[in-house]
Formats: structure tokens, C-alpha cells, sequence
């Protein structure tokens, strides 16, 4: 952006928004991780970012528009080329050839080298635009729309090519033959459009189905014929730098995927033989995504400075509990980047690394090579460090010894599988952890749960019905929670171009933090039952994941279904 921090810092200040103290802290961060100010202070929650471009908009003399909201043609799109508009920050919503007027969205209005170039290039007047990164980026993945449109037809062509090569016996001579590159490119590019975190290939009797997994639920994208699936996870293999002539062993991979806009994404590969033949699940990891903040993954106010408070103890345990791909990973690594500064010393051992850090040390489990949770974690105390996360508590000796290293003066971070975070105690304990240690040990319990979002372009409120208002007085009478507000008008989306008409956009997390208290210690160490042990955190404040998710559905974050879809999981 074409303006001085002295100017930005005179804007935020005169609209009461942020101190003074705000703004220094936003600049140490944006120095310290290399952001710009501006994803930091809206990031962080400080400035909602459709206020921040109509606070920018007097200075740089240029009218808002928000791309979510706006028709645009994929011809006028195109009259930009891709490649120049992601680079630049632009898109072309806008063209009228008879008026000679064209209009051009972008985060710099005062690049006037760019306005130029689109000026030249059309021939016509260039109205420049303030637009936020969330909106560019919607109207960017109108490239996408093409291909998107132009996905079964590109599959089939190559299907057909596939074909007629699929009869012949050398695997590593097909799986790069051009027709099934293009085929695997195009799933992972789709993927991405899509806003997909995993990509499975399931073989069938008949054929070889593809599905998505898009905001946690599983979708059918297209089916292939049977022929192409050994090929196709030949070609898998090879990315995967994995055994190509193994099909009764399971194996592990990792690739990295660069996209036509020169970013990348690393995609995590495990391929486990079934019935039919071979199964291949693949994560899509955005390495170059920002961590995320706690009010990103849907914190309450309350929550975060419970959080806050323990993880600036110096010694001790916290641990994330929930299902897999419930986000336990992501909320860690949230943690971790808070911790992240130059005074400390940070070590983790993780099975898988998903996203490389920074300044801090990260270790792979890879058993082959003789390193597990358990050794490698003893091996990571002898590297003097300050704080620790392990991915994952998974035996005994693993629990042992990140329960001695939080004794000894460690700040230890690991997640666990347990339904709620009163569980968690008594699951340490069950893997023999000594009730005496575990009580002088573990601060605090975060568990959660992942729900979808409703699409903020087409939500709309109703009022509760009573069969509703019974489910959830069900759901209260099942779990003997106390719920201080049952909501009486709840939202939904209607379905929209935004959302492709499914009604939610993205993914945000419930809560449920429990803090270990001298009331709780003392159960502990008697081993008392988990339903007295949540009793008592209930009693002393803790706010569960379903009246959390009470809380969001209040707020119009998402639906009251998905608040009862995930808590009964």
C-alpha cells in the first residue's frame, strides 16, 4: 500500500478503533513475522476489514466495492491476464467498450504504473476501487470459474487417452504419460478452488470414485473408470517419492503442488490397500498460510484470556482434545505462534510437520529411522528447550515423560483424543500417568469441535421452532449441562454464488476450556469419576462446547444443526 504508517496510524487513531498501544503492538508483530500492518490489526480483530477500507477510501480518493457483491463477467475477467492480476492485487469487475469506462478493483489505488498498464491495454478510462484482501481473493477465484466449468470436459478428454495407454504393464511409464498428469493436476487444482482439505480415491468394484472433503463433509466429485486407478495411483506414488510395485503395504508420502499463480500447496499422501484395490487419502496443506489467531479459530473473549493467562506460565501442561480433524493441530500451532519469540527456545515433535514454523524447532516422527513420540521426545530435552509440543499423546511412555519434562520446568503443548476436556484426566491416568503428578502438572483442557459457518453473503434469521427448542432441551437433559439461554430466533443461509449455494463458507471452532483448580486437584487425586470432575468445572465457570455453540448460533455464526450434528458425534 502507496501510505506511510505515520498517515495509517493518524486514520486508526482518529476512528477510536485501536490506542496507541494497539498500534505499537501491531507494528512489533508485523516487524517480528513479516506481515504487513494491515493483516495484523484486522487479523488480530482489532479493525473489522470492510470498516478499514472505508476508513482508507477519503485518502486515497477511490469508491469501496466488495467483489462478493458484484456481477462479474469471466470475459470482462479476462481481458486481464492472471498471472498480471494476481500480482498485482486487481481484478477487472467491470467494462463498458461503447462508454469507454472500465472499472478495476484493487488493495493500492495509487498504483498508477498498473492503472496505466490496464488503461493502454483496454484503450478506455480506468476508474480505480478500494477493495479488502477476503474480496479480491473472491474475485480472483473467478478465474478458477473456467476451469471449473471446464473440469468433466477436461476429465474426460484425458479419460479417453487414459484408456487406450492403461493397457500397458510399465506403471512408472503411464503414471507420466501427459493425459494422466492433467487428470491428477486437474483434481488437486479443483480441489483447491474448492476450498477442499482432503481428496480421497476410493476404488470401487466398477470404478474409482473421487470425493472431497469441503468445510468437514465428504462430497462426490466425479467417478473414473476402473482401468485408470492403478495408473492414476501410480502417478500419486511417484509425487510421493513412495514405492510404486508395493500395493499390500501402507505407505506415507508428502509433495509439494505449485499452482498456476506461483503459490504452493503441500500435500500429505497415504495410500492404504482395500477390497477393490488401492486407497489414496491426500491433505491439502497451505504452507503459506498466516497461523491463525485465537479469534480466528472462534475463541470467545472469555475463552482467550483463560488461554492467555496459562499459556504464560512457565511450566506446565495444556492439552487440545477432540476427534481427528476436529482442528487440535491448528489451535496448537495458534498457541505456538503466540509463544514464538526470540526469548524462548521452542522444539516440537510431530507426526506429520503440517506447516513449517519460523524459528522454531520442528522434528518428524519417522519410526523407520528410529524416531517415535516417546524417544524423541527424550532426545528433544536434551536440546534445552523451553517449551515443548508433542502432536499428539498416543502410550505410556509418551505420557511419562512429557508429564516429568512439564514438572522439571517445561512448558509442554500436546493434544489428545477424548469427547470432552474433563475426559482427558482420566485418559492420562489410564495410560499411567500417577494421579499425584497429573494434578500438579496439567493447567489447562481445551476441547473442541469444527462447525461450518453460515455464508455471510446469504444468511437469514427465523424463529425457533418448538421442535427445536425440544431438541436442544434433549441435547441439556442428555449431557446435564446448564445452559443459561436457549436462543428463540436462529439463522441459516439461503444459498448463494458465494457459497455455491450450500448456505455455509468456511469452518470455526466451539469450545470447552477447563481449568485445573484446586477444587478439580483434589478430585484428581483421589480419582474421582469424570462426570463429578465436570460437575465441578461446570460449578466453577466452565463454559461447555454446546453452550458455547449456543453462544455462536446466537450470533448468527452458524446453524443450530450443525451445533447438534457435532456435539452428538
Amino acid at each position: 500500500m502507496h501510505i506511510t504508517e505515520e498517515k495509517l496510524k493518524a486514520i486508526l487513531l482518529e476512528s477510536g478503533l485501536i490506542s496507541d498501544e494497539d498500534f505499537s503492538l501491531a507494528h512489533e508483530e508485523s516487524r517480528r513475522s513479516g506481515q504487513s500492518l494491515a493483516n495484523i490489526l484486522i487479523g488480530g480483530g482489532k479493525v473489522p476489514e470492510d470498516y478499514f477500507a472505508e476508513l482508507l477510501s477519503p485518502y486515497y480518493g477511490a469508491p469501496v466495492v466488495n467483489l462478493k457483491k458484484e456481477t462479474i463477467d469471466i470475459a470482462t475477467l479476462e481481458l486481464v491476464p492472471e498471472i498480471y492480476a494476481k500480482a498485482k492485487n486487481i481484478v477487472l469487475f467491470a467494462y463498458d467498450k461503447e462508454k469507454e469506462i472500465a472499472k478495476l478493483a484493487m488493495l493500492d489505488p495509487f498504483d498508477y504504473d498498473t492503472i496505466e498498464y490496464v488503461r493502454a491495454r483496454l484503450g478506455v478510462w480506468v476508474v480505480p476501487h478500494l477493495t479488502t484482501f477476503s474480496s479480491l481473493r473472491y474475485g480472483l477465484k473467478h478465474y478458477k470459474k473456467k476451469i471449473g466449468m471446464e473440469f468433466d470436459q477436461i476429465i474426460s478428454e484425458n479419460i479417453e487417452q487414459s484408456l487406450v495407454i492403461a493397457g500397458d504393464t510399465n506403471l512408472s511409464k503411464t503414471a507420466t504419460a501427459v493425459p494422466i498428469v492433467t487428470i491428477l493436476d486437474n483434481i488437486i487444482d479443483h480441489a483447491v478452488t474448492l476450498n477442499t482439505s482432503d481428496i480421497h480415491f476410493e476404488p470401487l468394484e466398477r470404478e474409482l470414485l473421487i470425493r472431497f472433503r469441503i468445510d468437514g463433509i465428504m462430497t462426490e466429485i466425479l467417478s473414473l473408470p476402473k482401468a485408470i486407478a492403478p495408473i492414476l495411483v501410480a502417478r500419486v506414488k511417484i509425487l510421493g517419492n513412495l514405492q510404486i510395485d508395493e500395493h499390500r503395504t501402507p505407505q506415507d508420502g508428502r509433495f509439494r503442488f505449485e499452482m498456476d499463480d506461483g503459490s504452493n500447496i503441500d500435500v500429505r499422501v497415504n495410500i492404504m490397500p482395500v477390497f477393490h484395490g488401492e486407497k489414496v487419502e491426500m491433505r491439502l496443506l497451505r504452507s503459506s498460510a498466516r497461523p491463525l489467531t485465537l479469534k480466528d479459530l472462534g475463541l470467545s473473549d472469555a475463552g482467550n484470556t483463560i488461554l492467555q493467562t496459562e499459556i504464560k506460565k512457565p511450566h506446565g501442561m495444556i492439552l487440545v482434545t477432540g476427534p481427528t480433524g476436529h482442528g487440535k493441530t491448528t489451535t496448537l500451532y495458534a498457541i505456538l505462534h503466540i509463544l514464538n519469540t526470540p526469548s524462548v527456545n521452542i522444539t516440537t515433535i510431530e507426526d506429520p510437520i503440517e506447516y513449517e514454523f519460523s524459528r522454531v524447532n520442528q522434528t518428524q516422527v519417522n519410526v523407520k529411522s528410529g524416531i517415535t513420540f516417546a524417544n524423541g521426545l527424550r532426545a528433544l530435552l536434551r536440546q534445552n528447550p523451553d517449551i515443548i509440543m508433542i502432536g499428539e499423546i498416543r502410550d505410556n511412555e509418551t505420557v511419562e515423560i512429557a508429564v516429568h519434562a512439564a514438572l522439571t520446568g517445561h512448558l509442554v503443548l500436546s493434544s489428545l483424543h477424548t469427547n470432552d476436556a474433563p475426559s482427558a484426566l482420566p485418559r492420562l491416568l489410564d495410560m499411567g500417568a500417577p494421579a499425584f503428578l497429573l494434578s500438579s502438572t496439567v493447567n489447562l483442557v481445551i476441547a473442541q469441535r469444527l462447525i461450518r459457518r453460515i455464508c455471510t453473503s446469504c444468511i437469514e434469521s427465523y424463529p425457533a421452532s418448538p421442535e427445536i427448542t425440544r431438541l436442544i432441551k434433549a441435547q441439556v437433559a442428555l449431557t446435564g449441562d446448564e445452559v443459561k439461554n436457549i436462543p428463540t430466533t436462529l439463522y441459516r443461509g439461503k444459498g448463494c454464488k458465494v457459497c455455491g449455494n450450500s448456505g455455509f463458507q468456511g469452518q470455526v471452532g466451539i469450545f470447552e476450556l477447563f481449568r485445573i483448580t484446586e477444587a478439580v486437584r483434589e478430585l484428581i487425586l483421589r480419582e474421582a469419576p469424570v462426570s463429578e470432575v465436570r460437575k465441578k468445572a461446570i460449578e466453577e465457570g466452565m463454559t461447555t462446547m454446546f453452550e458455547d455453540g449456543l453462544d455462536k448460533v446466537e450470533k448468527g455464526v452458524t446453524t443450530i444443526e450443525e451445533i447438534l450434528r457435532v456435539v452428538s458425534e
